[in-house]
């Protein structure tokens, strides 16, 4: 695929970019058109991820599985600067928040090499002109009530992608990779917040994390997927109130 043939103007669009630590692992591009899917890829090296970044398009978004903020009162992740003054630090308060909903997360700090990746493919986007949505796709899917679990195994990824299929026409992919699943997670959830039908936790000095707000995430009945009209009949199990900033 050539990168470049991809950069013909199109309508905006929602990515998502389910982000590797080192460019020589895989990650996940999904591009949601018009609320369907119009490509499912990987890439490699930030070039790749950059060129694929822009099919969003002038006034798209771009969603990113990975930490673009650093934990209040530290200038960076290196163990031995001075920065690292108290282990409370090491995590931001969008991942407590997560926590208190009852979703696993690690701290920002435990996953140095992808913040870091991070923050320099979100600088990058930034530059161009497009300000990037931090997401968690394991906590879309828990909040909508969708597998979640097993995404390693051949079995819970074709379970996953089968309950992402109503929610994102266009899905006919059952032997994506893990990685392009989460991609194609994160792409929803852009998708949700440009719907209003997503909210954003943390501090914004720490950088915000956005996730579904399954209390609205269904919108008008004749209109929601059948999947988010179930997920807000049921409630929000997992909601708590916006942290203070």
């Amino acid at each position: 695929m050539k990168y470049a043939d991809l950069a013909t103007p199109r309508p905006a669009a929602c990515v998502g970019i389910d982000l590797a630590g080192v460019a020589h692992r895989e990650t996940g591009v999904a591009v949601l058109r018009d609320g369907r899917l119009d490509l499912l890829t990987t890439a490699g090296d930030d070039t790749e991820i950059l060129a694929l970044a822009a099919l969003a398009g002038r006034g798209g978004t771009v969603a990113i599985n990975a930490p673009l903020g650093l934990p209040r009162g530290r200038c960076c992740l290196d163990d031995d600067c001075p920065c690292r003054h108290d282990p409370g630090t090491r995590s931001r308060e969008s991942e407590r928040a997560l926590l208190r909903m009852g979703v696993p997360i690690l701290a920002t700090a435990l996953i140095k090499i992808l913040a870091r990746r991070g923050y320099r493919v979100a600088a990058e986007l930034r530059r161009a002109g497009c300000e990037p949505l931090e997401v968690y796709p394991f906590a879309t899917l828990r909040l909508l009530g969708l597998p979640s679990a097993g995404k390693r195994t051949q079995l819970g990824r074709r379970r996953i992608h089968h309950a992402l299929q109503e929610l994102v026409p266009g899905l006919d992919h059952p032997n994506a990779s893990e990685h392009q699943l989460d991609a194609v997670v994160c792409a929803l959830t852009a998708q949700l917040w440009r719907q209003g039908r997503a909210r954003a936790i943390g501090a914004a000095d720490e950088g915000l994390v956005i996730i579904p707000d399954v209390a609205v995430a269904a919108g008008a009945a004749d209109q929601a997927p059948t999947a988010l009209r179930r997920v807000a009949e049921a409630g929000e199990p997992y909601r708590v109130d916006d942290p203070a900033p």
